[in-house]
């Protein structure tokens, strides 16, 4: 009886450490999350370019660059909901 409880408590715990392990679906694609940030980062002088993108909990962490008025930066695009958000910029 003892074991039947045990066993019983380890398969519900596992359920709640997956279940909580699940992220919500991204409702930004990648291109999405580029394009905001070139559209975001355009200006009038240059145009921006895209150096690489990763996933990381649920936001897109875009690095970019604008070479004609030397500007970059890395950009936080919640991928829920396509919020930008800086984390670092630079002009030369």
């Amino acid at each position: 009886m003892k074991m039947r409880k045990t066993v019983s408590a380890i398969f519900v715990l596992l359920i709640f450490i997956v279940g909580g392990c699940n992220s919500p679906e991204l409702k930004i694609s990648e291109e999405d999350a580029k394009s905001s940030v070139i559209e975001y980062h355009t200006g009038h002088i240059g145009n921006v370019k895209i150096l690489s993108i990763e996933l990381k909990k649920n936001n897109y962490i875009v690095e970019w660059e604008n070479e004609e008025n030397c500007e970059q930066g890395i950009d936080s695009v919640d991928g829920e909901n396509g919020d930008i958000e800086m984390i670092e910029a630079s002009i030369c």
